[in-house]
């Protein structure tokens, strides 16, 4: 707890629960306009009551406006929202937070911000949000980027702001051939989208998951796939999503046989199609097409993304990949991984 977080405590104690409520529904209301009172409640958690009441407080203010098709946040509100983040960032003591969990994983940058992915997918946004943040002041003349696919890389993708022809030498290009169902998440449409609004160039791997070894094997040889392929393995900067192995695993389609080996030897996490124990050993690699280990431990930087309590496992178990890096997260993983350090 910061000294600001216990003297605010000591003068003002409901003003800070009223304050934090207060900015979660300014923030809620910004993402998911138009929304409706029932669905900002169910959103955050609360009583109906509560909502109303706040939601009267705060439209009286001219912070919100109700139309016929639900709430909007005015002008006013979202410059409220933009004031209120750097002070929400040190009432919750999120610095002191960071250095602890970076003590933990032994990873030099770890950025955390407010909230649980878990009980609430907004905070994936904002997760999205420090990662577009962090992505823009490393990117240098020059660099190749690799980025995988998932929801939460998504939200990074989406909080970048078209910047024109601000970096036409920069490549980006796709971590992995196209992975699940959703084409919106896939690595390929978010090299696509990255590079448009960086004004890059990009390249694409049109390669799904599980092939035949022999399918493989003869698609790698096309001299298109070899040249992608190399200009990953030498990537400047590397943008990823950690996941839960067996959650992973059935999205992706493995067979039962396959997750009843990945339950026996324990796997935590998953990323690039690796799939890690609680130790970051690997007990299983799926067949794809893509950025192998020994080229990712080679990558200058890497920026890794995840969120929610159900995270904290994983991102311990695939922290090691990090060392020259910096993984973004939220309050419910960073406050997890803290609780089992204590264990």
């Amino acid at each position: 707890m910061t000294n600001l977080h216990v003297t605010l405590q000591k003068i003002i104690p409901e003003g800070i629960l009223d304050l934090e409520r207060r900015y979660e529904i300014l923030k809620t209301v910004l993402y998911s306009a138009p929304i409706g009172r029932r669905a900002l409640a169910a959103h955050l958690n609360l009583s109906e009551r509560i909502v109303r009441a706040e939601v009267d407080f705060l439209r009286q203010n001219a912070f919100l406006k109700v139309t016929s098709s639900g709430m909007e946040i005015t002008s006013e509100g979202y410059t409220l929202v933009q004031d209120l983040e750097h002070l929400m960032y040190e009432i919750k003591g999120l610095t002191e937070l960071e250095k602890k969990v970076s003590k933990i994983l032994n990873i030099n940058k770890v950025i955390i911000v407010p909230g649980n992915s878990d009980e609430n997918d907004m905070f994936k946004k904002d997760i999205g949000k420090a990662a577009a943040r962090l992505l823009l002041s490393m990117i240098r003349p020059g660099n190749t980027i690799a980025i995988t696919g998932g929801s939460t890389v998504n939200q990074m993708v989406k909080a970048i702001q078209p910047l024109g022809s601000t970096y036409d030498d920069v490549f980006v290009l796709p971590a992995r051939g196209s992975v699940g169902h959703r084409v919106e998440y896939q690595s390929n449409t978010l090299a696509s989208e990255l590079a448009q609004k960086l004004g890059a160039k990009y390249k694409l791997l049109n390669i799904p998951d599980h092939l035949s070894k022999k399918s493989l094997e003869s698609i790698i040889k096309e001299p298109e796939i070899q040249d992608t392929l190399e200009k990953v393995s030498k990537a400047d900067i590397l943008i990823f999503g950690i996941g839960n192995a067996l959650k992973m695993a059935e999205k992706r389609g493995l067979s039962e046989t396959i997750l009843d080996f990945l339950r026996r030897k324990e796997a935590v996490a998953e990323a690039f199609g690796y799939y890690f124990d609680p130790s970051g050993n690997i007990v299983y690699t799926s067949r794809s097409v893509g950025i192998k280990l020994d080229d990712i431990k080679k990558i200058p930087y890497m920026i890794a993304v995840a969120g929610g309590t159900s995270k904290a496992q994983a991102i311990k178990a695939a922290g090691h990949l990090l060392k020259h890096g910096c993984v973004v997260m939220d309050e419910g993983a960073a406050n997890e991984i803290i609780r089992c350090a204590k264990l």
